[in-house]
């Protein structure tokens, strides 16, 4: 049959001559099929003919490539193999065979796509390796490539013999049968068919040009193809033309771009030396932003602008905003069109992994890869879609018992690990938890109820049991289990299910655990509901891989799942009127008449195009040119497409193209706007042509430039637009300026939140004018009425040298802490290592077991024996760290054998250094141990603990010991100098002071911090810092003075903040950054020039003649 071919652009060309034809079989009523590259364009089509232009679409059928394909083996019964079109599929048969040959080395993740893009190209142009070796075979050798070709040629021919013996069709496969069925003689294929019409491709891979002239070879087709004959943009449509328009005797139809936005400069551009002058000057918008977010903003205001002029206002349908891709934009669409009210149809998917249930369905499943970590634990109870009835039947106690969990897990500091948990809940199985000792309301005491535990680790047991896999499960606190023959997971690790089976079991996992709501009938289903659906349908979509990894283990059917909710996108819900939201290639064929063109930066558009590391583009030139296969190199074509896609967008547009750039991103990096775009401005004669850069010269063409400053941008939009500001804009400007919106509130109250309650909205606006007053420090930055309750207690109890260095380091940090009853919670462990905190308690353990049995039994009336004390530190860390304690604090075995290790070192390097300093200075440990302190002293009462009181043979003279894990830093004078260590002098004065403890007539000597883990050859540091007593006393009038200071403060409800690190975010050391706005500008600068501040520099030093 003759091929006929109608060449011109989309618009208007195309189009109507595409619709011209369909009309005329229409009237003969001749059954036909339309062939579009995409289900895109198909439905583009559709649209056309049945809305735009009145048709009735009964007797056609639309159809891709691969539906056409599908159609004739189905119906001709011809489909015997299996299709398998899942990309994944086939990236698992490639990773197995490359990890063979890798000797089962685990490769870079993406690789086998990267083959399987390249074997592609080789199975869609026809070359078998076995005919390309013996015809070719003296060529490869002369090529550069030859031994990755040979590789890739070598991977292709077992990937195929893979696909045969599991009975599967090669990606080019169907098209390729197709093509046979349609060469048979009198073949009855398509017959039902008066004819058919391709429409709108412009590139076709071997397999499917060798599909599409077997169809105008055995049935009428008409091709419907965009191109423009000598123009430069259509370069890459230029080769398929050549090969094609022989066989066609092509019509070529007018340009017709006196109907396009632009007019003859679509004729201009992409040839340097023509101009041309736009129809009319706004038919070309330039805009300049900053940032993806500000580029869908300024869209957002002139499609508010044009569907809201008064005459002839746009329809919202009639707009477009495409751009190369939708990813850096999509969640700036959902959020700003919403805001704006303006309807969209994005027919984008989203990524499926960004909603909750999909992410949480995942967490599941791989919480053992995961390694159990608290956060993922957490996320799964606390979701909305969590299955409490399976644990509390009352759905109003589960969510309190799912409450009560949260605060066990944060009360233990459980942070991950299966070891962590089991060792940390074990003990309170048979006991109850109580939450916050020593504070008691009056219903008794805040605790969490062995039952209460139980449930959780009945829970956390289910979860472990399930996500092992289809076999094995955990054991029970304490129980060990051997493995058995053929388990997996914890029990055992050779069991290998089918993927049937896995996919089955994850299924069933996900569906114990997580269930989401049904709708009403007629009610669409929700986001929610459509991911569920989309998730686990991934799942069931991996029953079919045993084919492509036989014998997989359940960690390879989790890693398998990960790739496939990556790569998975949510389908769209159902099309609805409203601004078309496209990517570029979907962008291609559509009309409008306004057009919002985004992201024209270099990089972006045109993208980035790399040559295929695996076949380079000198091989594919080598293979087209001198073997005759239909393989295009990736890089020059790749532009030239590129650049037609371009000149296909900008002529969709009848009335205006508005096209933006990006001067800089959202951080401020500056960006290089796209050439096609200065081409485009230089063809309209709207910027001067320029040799430099990408971009160079594109100033003069910007017609706006939309202000970084989010405020400055809506005063601008106030000036110029008005009626486009957003509800939620108006709010924001109103509480800028301080204005209470009273005519607002009502017609608002159900677009701005804070507008639904007029009395909070109008207290956050004096908050906010609070927040941005200059002047002194107020109620917002920590100065709250005389807390007379807290003062009587530190009367009553005293106060604490570590709670005074708090106040003295950030006076709102001890208000967090001390008065708003804030935790700063610690977990015990991290990353598999002991924080300092529980180091440190357990060496004090030591230590006060050791010297106390010493003292006790005698070891300081004789000459030190070094025997003794080692034996006696042994057992007593023996005692204190014993095999077991990992439970408690959630560390593995293993590592805890070596913490307990090194501890061991530590302890024993800083006792024979102890030993021999008692010696050398006579003050020795005579039995004051974690000694109790709690006098008065300068009018203040303070209490505290001190580790040890050392005291000399004739009770003459006293030291105060106290240990640390390391030395701050600095010296021990400096820091008590800059009131950053106030135990020496408080300590040295509460032991005096308190009648009884210390013998008469007993002086100071001094205070010593013994550092355990410090020594010169592991820290650089020596393990003694010590104070004499006389510097003490030098400084103790000007230090007491100053802890009045803090004191006077605290009493007056002074609890200002302390900016010292830098001006940004929270300070490293502080756990109360939530609360704390020292990165707010102007609380930050009424803390730096306050009176306050200064008082509290001048108490943070001591003035010392020593």
């Amino acid at each position: 049959m003759p091929l006929r071919m109608v060449c011109g652009p989309y618009q208007p060309s195309l189009e109507d001559a595409f619709v011209v034809k369909a009309r005329s079989l229409f009237e003969e009523r001749k059954e036909f099929a339309v062939v579009a590259p995409s289900r895109r364009m198909a439905g583009r089509l559709q649209r056309l003919l049945a809305l735009e232009r009145g048709l009735v679409l009964l007797g056609a059928r639309f159809h891709t490539f691969h539906s056409l394909a599908l159609e004739i083996l189905e119906e001709g019964g011809f489909l015997v193999e299996k299709v398998v079109t899942d990309g994944l599929f086939h990236d698992r048969i490639i990773d197995r065979l490359l990890a063979a040959r890798q000797g089962g080395r685990r490769l870079p993740r993406g690789l086998a796509a990267a083959y399987r893009s390249s074997i592609r190209d080789l199975v869609d142009c026809a070359l078998d390796p076995a005919e390309f070796r013996s015809a070719c075979g003296d060529k490869i050798g002369e090529m550069k490539q030859a031994r990755q070709l040979l590789e890739v040629l070598s991977l292709q021919e077992e990937y195929l013999a893979e696909l045969k013996a599991a009975g599967i069709l090669p990606p080019s496969g169907l098209a390729r049968r197709a093509t046979e069925v349609l060469r048979e003689p009198e073949t009855g294929a398509l017959s039902r068919y008066a004819e058919l019409l391709y429409y709108g491709f412009y590139d076709l891979t071997g397999a499917q040009a060798d599909f599409f002239e077997a169809v105008w070879q055995a049935r009428e087709v008409t091709l419907f193809y965009p191109y423009r004959k000598g123009h430069p943009a259509f370069a890459f449509a230029k080769e398929f033309y050549e090969l094609r328009a022989g066989a066609a005797a092509p019509e070529h139809l007018p340009g017709g771009v006196e109907t396009r936005a632009l007019g003859p400069v679509l004729d201009a551009f992409g040839s340097p030396e023509k101009r041309a002058a736009l129809p009319r000057p706004e038919a070309l918008s330039v805009v300049s932003a900053s940032g993806a977010e500000d580029e869908v903003w300024a869209a957002a205001k002139e499609i508010l602008a044009l569907t809201s002029r008064e005459a002839e206002p746009v329809a919202f349908d009639d707009i477009g905003v495409v751009a190369r891709t939708l990813e850096p934009y999509r969640s700036a669409v959902v959020r700003i069109f919403g805001d704006n009210a303006i309807p969209y149809a994005m027919d984008a998917g989203e990524p499926l992994l960004r909603h909750p249930i999909a992410k949480l369905v995942l967490n599941l499943l791989r919480i053992e890869a995961m390694g159990f970590t608290a956060s993922a634990v957490l996320d799964i109870v606390g979701s909305r879609y969590f299955r409490v009835e399976r644990y509390e039947r009352d759905p109003k106690k589960g969510r309190k018992l799912v409450r009560r969990w949260k605060r066990l897990v944060g009360r233990l500091g459980i942070e991950g690990g299966w070891r962590q948990w089991e060792g940390m809940l074990a003990p309170y199985l048979d006991q109850d938890l109580e939450l916050e000792p020593g504070r008691a309301g009056e219903e008794g005491p805040d605790v969490i109820t062995k039952e209460d535990t139980a449930r959780f680790w009945r829970l956390l047991r289910d979860l472990r049991e399930r996500a092992s896999g289809p076999l094995g499960g955990p054991a029970a606190p304490g129980e060990r289990r051997t493995a058995a023959p053929g388990a997996c997971g914890p029990a055992g690790k050779d069991a290998k299910p089918a993927w049937d089976d896995m996919a089955r079991h994850a299924l069933g996992t996900v569906g114990a655990f997580f269930a989401v709501d049904g709708r009403s009938p007629g009610d669409p289903p929700s986001a929610g509901a459509r991911a569920w659906t989309a998730t686990l349908g991934c799942i069931r979509s991996l029953s079919i891989f045993e084919p492509a990894c036989p014998g997989a283990r359940w960690e390879e059917f989790l890693d398998t799942l990960d790739e496939k909710l990556k790569a998975a996108a949510l389908e769209p819900p159902p099309e609805r009127l409203g601004v078309r939201v496209l990517d570029a290639m979907d962008g291609r064929g559509e009309s409008f008449r306004f057009l919002f063109l985004l992201g024209l930066q270099e990089g972006v558009f045109p993208r980035q195009v790399r040559e295929d590391f695996l076949l380079r583009d000198e091989t594919r030139v080598a293979l087209h040119e001198d073997a005759g296969y239909l393989i295009r190199p990736k890089k020059g074509p790749g532009y030239d497409e590129e650049r037609l896609l371009f000149y296909l967008l900008v002529s969709s547009a009848s009335e205006r193209v508005t096209a933006s750039f990006q001067r800089s991103d959202e951080e401020g990096k500056a960006v290089t706007p796209s050439d096609y775009l200065r081409k485009l401005c230089q063809a309209s004669g709207t910027c001067a042509q320029s040799a430099g850069a990408p971009g160079a010269g594109l100033d003069a063409a910007v017609s706006r430039r939309i202000a970084r400053q989010p405020v400055t941008k809506l005063w601008e939009l106030e000036r110029t637009c008005p009626e486009a500001l957003a509800p939620k804009e108006i709010s924001l400007i109103h509480a800028i300026r301080g204005v209470e919106p009273e005519g607002l509130f009502e017609g608002l109250a159900g677009l701005v939140p804070s507008f639904d309650e007029p009395a909070l909205f109008r207290g956050g606006i004096r908050a906010v004018a609070s927040l941005n007053a200059k002047g002194e420090p107020g109620p917002l930055d920590g100065l709250v009425d005389p807390p007379r309750d807290f003062v009587e207690s530190i009367e009553a109890s005293g106060l604490s040298p570590s709670s005074l260095e708090t106040f003295r380091r950030c006076p709102f940090r001890f208000f967090a802490a001390k008065l708003l009853m804030l935790r700063e919670d610690e977990e015990p462990s991290s990353d598999g290592e002991l924080v300092a905190a529980y180091r440190g308690k357990l060496y004090h353990k030591v230590l006060e077991k050791l010297h106390r049995g010493l003292a006790g039994g005698g070891f300081w009336k004789a000459p030190p024996d070094g025997k003794r004390w080692r034996r006696e530190l042994d057992r007593c860390i023996g005692e204190v760290l014993e095999p077991t304690l990992w439970r408690r604090y959630g560390v593995y075995p293993v590592l805890w054998e070596a913490l307990v290790g090194r501890m061991t070192r530590h302890l024993r390097r800083l006792t024979a250094g102890d030993i021999e300093d008692c010696v050398k200075t006579g003050l020795l440990p005579g039995g004051f141990f974690e000694v109790e302190l709690d006098a008065e002293v300068e009018g203040t009462r303070f209490h505290g603990r001190a580790d040890r009181i050392d005291v000399d043979a004739e009770r003459n003279r006293y030291r105060i010991v106290d240990y640390k894990s390391r030395h701050r830093g600095g010296t021990l004078k400096a820091r008590l100098s800059s009131m950053s260590e106030l135990q020496p002098p408080i300590y040295l004065e509460l032991a005096r002071s308190m009648r009884g403890l210390l013998p008469e007539g007993c002086r100071p000597h001094g205070a010593a911090f013994f550092g355990i883990e410090e020594s010169p050859e592991t820290t650089g540091s020596r393990w003694k810092e010590e104070l004499p007593f006389k510097e003490i006393e030098a400084a103790k009038k000007r230090f007491f003075e100053n802890i009045a200071v803090f004191k006077r403060m605290m009493a007056e409800g002074r609890f200002i903040i302390t900016p010292e690190e830098g001006r940004g975010m929270s300070c490293d050391w502080c756990g109360f950054g939530g609360v704390c706005r020292k990165a707010h500008r102007s609380t930050r600068r009424r803390a730096e020039r306050s009176a306050l501040r200064e008082d509290l520099e001048k108490a943070r030093k001591v003035a010392s003649d020593a």
